[in-house]
């Protein structure tokens, strides 16, 4: 099995939670300003933790994918194989899969060459599907992906996911999610010390209720 990882290369531009909204939910007077820094940092967190347990970017950013090698027939995809009957089993062998769905769009694929140097896929060379979770990324005018030297992270995928818009001109984010994130920054503000005498039942099961239905579960890399 090849190793594979992801990270966020930036933030989305809004959060699905506004600080008004969040002091609503605090009862905080709009007019007090004083926590709107800290009330901020809860709603970033929130959205960050919800994003983990789901495994899912819910407003665009720029994300990368890295993994060892391009996926070849009868190798370790990148992905976990699974049996396959003829042209399909094949098509998912050379398959590129994606993390952090839903995928927007694909920037870049490069690799590094037999001389460590940094080469770039020509895009008409593949197809993305964007409408699947995860995204599968298959060469087309070969089917093949370039021939590589193996070097550890050689390959990476730049890519945008958010699966309910940029949270601006397009905001389909499900109210359970925004609600989850309510509920965490609620929780947060409230109970700021975790060593408190009597601390108050915790949340993580409510939370995990409401983000149930929204779970990405293809790749199991929560981290």
């Amino acid at each position: 099995m090849a190793s594979i990882a992801y990270r966020h290369l930036t933030a989305p531009a809004v959060e699905p939670v506004t600080l008004d909204q969040a002091k609503s939910q605090l009862n905080v007077d709009s007019a007090f300003t004083d926590d709107d820094v800290l009330i901020t940092s809860y709603i970033v967190a929130a959205r960050q933790y919800c994003e983990e347990l789901m495994q899912r970017a819910i407003y665009e950013r720029s994300m990368q994918f890295t993994c060892d090698h391009f996926p070849y027939t009868e190798c370790s995809t990148t992905i976990n194989p699974v049996d396959r009957q003829l042209y399909d089993r094949y098509w998912h062998q050379v398959a590129i899969e994606l993390p952090f769905p839903n995928c927007v769009s694909v920037e870049s694929i490069t690799y590094l060459d037999a001389n460590a140097n940094v080469q770039t896929v020509d895009d008409s060379t593949y197809f993305v599907d964007v409408d699947s979770e995860p995204a599968r990324i298959v060469p087309k005018t070969d089917p093949y992906w370039p021939y590589w030297s193996y070097l550890p992270g050689s390959i990476k995928v730049t890519y945008t996911a958010g699966s309910y818009g940029d949270g601006s001109t397009t905001d389909t984010c499900p109210q359970p999610i925004k609600q989850a994130i309510l509920l965490l920054v609620s929780y947060w503000y409230n109970h700021r010390d975790a060593a408190e005498g009597n601390p108050p039942k915790e949340i993580p099961f409510a939370v995990e209720a409401l983000l149930g239905a929204y779970k990405f579960h293809s790749f199991g890399l929560v981290r």
